[in-house]
């Protein structure tokens, strides 16, 4: 903990508090990542791990929580921690362990900044591109009682930007020698512990550049149609560069917010946490493209490098390449063998079939039931026109399992299904590579065939794949929300947001997740700067509705599920909500009134949905109960909420309820 002694010194009672506090976050956080305690001691852990990336993706997600933490409390409430990670063989005598591996993590910890992470050159290759954040060398010092000078690294957090961009000189104090470490990954958490006879001094490089924006390119083209154009470059071009792992790219949710917006570069990079922005145009004529980008520091708004490219539209692929290659060279990221033969890929040699792609992307990006059935028609045509070009395939496979799980369009549900699957096992047999296919069978096998193990296989593949894929990373979280692994939810959720600050998606996703854990307070300042984002996304208010109802603050839960009804055309599940509202007020004439519409002919699984909910809250728990187990035989999509929503059903000890959870495998 930062500055725990001198605060012991200047008020011994918050000190305490504080440290009790620190360890009730820690030890949790610890055990979900499969950690185990060695010792604590004053304000310090020692955890021992499994594997460096475990050891890793803990630190992240302490470090994230206390990061969220801080934001609610004044400044001298403020916990702050350091971390140092390192690999190395120990010996075990008594109670402690020694050797050189311990020495090595003991020095590590001091090295890093407040609040972040600094970790040994063996853990650095361990993880590099296996966790959702870039690793930076900071160069390299020679340590007390060890031989050989270390190279230090540190994980790139955004949430430091600000003492990030600035040069600093680390100068550890005066420490006891303590003597315990790990067997496979060392996570050390303390402060002021060992001794330092010299000074370490490093020039710390800007870390905030290796945060990438890319911003829309602009259509010069003389047909306003060739739109769709620049924005599947734009997202052609965020997806191969998500492919680096030093690098952390903003996602084209965030990105598109941009397009013909009058915004200079230095307040985008403020408001996307971004060191690095990379702006151009696309022009478009016959069989032929002129791209013109450039690369641009936000610190100083010095253009880093510029290009223009003048290509057939068949070297689209090699144009794409070469950008993300020579980005990385500029900004100094290595990229490593599997990185490059990524970037090199040439996914088709059918340009007509490209760039259907590229409208049926451009559609599918709307969301809109009109819009996924537009994506499906352009998306079918290029895989007619190349049927061995795997990209389509996976967009038509998100495609459809909207259409199935989510009811766009109007495409019969078992239709939809197959459809998607097919999609998605052809994209997988052209390319198992793909993150986005691997993402989207993720998606089916959670959504529609509640293959628990085989989702969470995929996901974990998809991240593998891309860890700057944040639609992944969304997917994943709500998924773990299902589970009850509310701590993991939180942590995949902020890493989606840290990739797609601007989605209003992904703003809500975050605050469901604060709804699941029963943190409502949060979950409303969340909800609310959705708001911010998007005024007219209606999940967000159906959230908020949510939110308050779980709080009995009826009136309000009331006021914003009317705005969320009135958004989204009368929603069945929206309608539910509101009808459990009223009574729980007493509005009783109102609820049945809502009850009699969702009963009104024709009849689907929406609606059947709907009055189960207002029927249990009406006392007439058997027959909602009845509909329920129907639902569930169909797989139907919003029951694998049952059990962390908590919405339900009045009485969760329920046996017919209980048993419909063991039988999804939810309890």
């Amino acid at each position: 903990m930062v500055g725990y002694s001198a605060l012991t010194q200047q008020n011994e009672a918050l000190a305490l508090a504080l440290l009790e506090e620190h360890r009730k976050i820690v030890r949790p956080i610890v055990d979900s990542h499969e950690g185990r305690e060695i010792e604590t001691a004053g304000d310090s852990f020692f955890i021992e791990f499994n594997s460096a990336v475990d050891a890793a993706n803990c630190a992240i997600q302490i470090q994230s929580t206390f990061h969220e933490r801080n934001k609610a409390e004044p400044q001298e409430r403020h916990i702050r921690l350091r971390i140092g990670l390192h690999i190395g063989d120990v010996v075990y005598m008594d109670k402690h362990v020694h050797g050189d591996g311990v020495n090595i993590a003991a020095r590590m910890e001091p090295l890093a900044m407040p609040g972040g992470i600094c970790i040994s050159e063996d853990v650095a290759r361990q993880i590099r591109n296996k966790i959702s954040f870039p690793v930076l060398k900071l160069g390299a010092e020679r340590l007390k009682n060890i031989s050989m000078p270390m190279d230090i690294y540190c994980i790139v957090l955004p949430w430091l930007k600000s003492d990030q961009r600035t040069k600093r000189t680390y100068v550890p104090k005066r420490v006891r020698m303590y003597s315990l470490a790990l067997f496979l990954g060392i996570l050390l958490i303390a402060a002021g512990w060992y001794f330092f006879m010299h000074k370490l001094t490093f020039q710390e490089a800007d870390v905030s550049r290796f945060r990438l924006a890319v911003l829309p390119l602009s259509n010069i083209s003389s047909d306003t149609q060739d739109e769709y154009f620049a924005d599947g470059m734009t997202e052609e071009l965020i997806s191969n560069l998500s492919k680096i792992g030093g690098l952390n790219v903003i996602a084209r949710t965030s990105i598109m917010k941009y397009k013909n917006m009058n915004k200079d570069i230095a307040e985008i990079g403020d408001e996307l946490m971004v060191g690095s922005i990379l702006e151009g145009s696309v022009r478009k004529f016959e069989n032929k493209a002129r791209i013109t980008v450039q690369l641009i520091d936000v610190a100083t708004q010095e253009n880093l490098w510029s290009m223009d490219y003048d290509r057939e539209l068949r070297d689209i692929f090699m144009i794409q390449s070469e950008i993300a290659q020579s980005v990385a060279d500029e900004l100094k990221v290595r990229l490593v063998s599997t990185e490059k033969e990524q970037l090199d890929k040439r996914y088709t040699q059918d340009m007509v079939a490209f760039q259907e792609y590229l409208v049926g992307k451009h559609y599918l990006n709307k969301k809109t039931s009109e819009s996924i059935q537009n994506s499906i028609i352009h998306l079918e045509k290029s895989v007619q026109l190349d049927p061995a070009f795997a990209l389509p395939y996976a967009s038509l496979a998100y495609a459809y399992a909207l259409t199935a799980a989510a009811g766009y369009g109007n495409i019969p549900r078992n239709v939809a299904e197959s459809k998607a699957r097919e999609a998605v096992m052809r994209s997988l047999e052209l390319d198992n590579t793909l993150a986005e296919a691997h993402a989207a069978l993720g998606y089916i096998r959670f959504r529609i065939d509640w293959n628990w193990k085989e989702a969470e296989k995929e996901f974990k593949q998809a991240i593998a794949l891309k860890p700057g894929y944040a639609t992944a990373h969304e997917w994943y979280a709500l998924f773990l929300a299902i589970h009850s692994r509310l701590d993991e939810s939180l942590q995949e959720i902020q890493k989606a947001y840290a990739l797609d600050p601007l989605s209003p998606s992904v703003n809500n996703g975050l605050a469901r997740i604060y709804h699941f854990r029963n943190e409502p307070d949060k979950a409303i300042a969340q909800s609310k700067r959705t708001f911010v984002i998007d005024p007219t996304f209606a999940e967000a208010y159906f959230t908020l509705g949510m939110t308050y109802l779980k709080k009995e603050e009826f009136e309000n839960a009331e006021r914003e599920l009317q705005k969320a009804i009135s958004l989204a055309g009368r929603r069945p599940v929206m309608l539910a909500i509101l009808g459990a509202t009223y009574v729980h007020t007493g509005k009783m004439a109102e609820a049945k009134a809502l009850l009699a519409e969702l009963q009104t002919p024709p009849m689907n699984n929406d609606k059947l949905y709907a009055s189960s909910f207002i029927l249990n809250k009406l006392g007439k728990v058997d027959e909602s109960l009845s509909i329920l187990e129907k639902l569930m035989d169909e797989k139907y999509g919003i029951l694998v909420y049952m059990k962390v929503e908590n919405r339900f059903i009045n009485d969760d000890n329920n046996p017919r309820y209980q048993r419909m959870l063991q039988k999804m495998g939810l309890e």
